[in-house]
């Protein structure tokens, strides 16, 4: 046990992202190098693409791994990877296949940790997904206990209603920093412990389609402002912007 007065414990220094402002910024609030999440949602929503996006804003901040127990290096995940221009931070950026090469009686928690271990390990570390890893909560405790206050770990999960799938994602969800929901392209935060709960948009042009009311607000508020400043009719402007949209205003 190590006990600090209150004075030591408000002078303890967190070292955070110095991250630029932008999307994600504001998304996931000042975090720290070492953080947890879990990311969940259904298959077409957009789960993958958010989190490569997610990869290669983190891999401005380190060595990213990407352990894809799911896909495999499959054409899926190399679609993703091509659409999101990821060759831009190649150097940060590697592409695991966990189940490759696997040694006999190794199990993926070992083959994990042998990894994270060696020198120059990587920093962030996403799992995709923790549903194909067949993770318990003694695993999930080992890795934190042992690399939690080093790295961040983004698990990915399928979803079951309204929370991961497995047991062990809903136990992620609860003991983590940040548990994020993906629905129609586009990412909400059930829970952050940074603080910020802005939703952010993976690809806007499908977000649009799909959830055309998400964008309402910010539509009838745009031509509001233009229209006061040109002196006409804010209220008629965003009705028939709106409309143009196809939203009920």
């Amino acid at each position: 046990m190590k006990t600090l007065g209150v004075k030591q414990f408000q002078q303890m220094a967190f070292k955070l992202l110095k991250q630029p402002d932008g999307a994600f910024k504001e998304h996931l609030g000042l975090i720290p190098k070492n953080f947890i999440s879990i990311v969940y949602g259904r298959s077409g929503n957009g789960k993958t693409e958010y989190c490569i996006q997610m990869a290669k804003y983190l891999a401005g901040f380190g060595k990213v791994l990407w352990l894809s127990y799911e896909q495999g290096h499959g054409v899926d995940l190399q679609n993703a990877i091509n659409r999101n221009n990821m060759h831009e931070v190649s150097g940060n950026f590697l592409v695991a296949d966990p189940t490759e090469d696997l040694k006999k009686g190794v199990t993926f928690l070992e083959d994990l940790d042998k990894t994270l271990s060696k020198r120059n390990s990587p920093d962030f570390i996403f799992i995709d997904s923790v549903d194909y890893t067949r993770f318990k909560w003694e695993d999930y405790e080992f890795l934190k206990r042992k690399y939690g206050k080093k790295k961040g770990f983004i698990f990915i999960s399928h979803i079951k209603g309204r929370e991961p799938k497995s047991t062990i994602g809903q136990d992620i969800k609860y003991d983590g920093h940040i548990g994020t929901v993906v629905r129609d392209y586009i990412a909400y935060h059930d829970k952050n412990r940074f603080s910020s709960f802005e939703p952010y948009v993976i690809y806007e042009e499908r977000a649009r389609l799909l959830n055309p009311l998400f964008f309402a607000p910010k539509l009838a508020d745009e031509p509001k402002k233009a229209a006061k400043k040109a002196g006409v009719n804010a209220k008629k402007v965003a009705k028939e912007l709106l409309q143009d949209e196809g939203v009920s205003a």
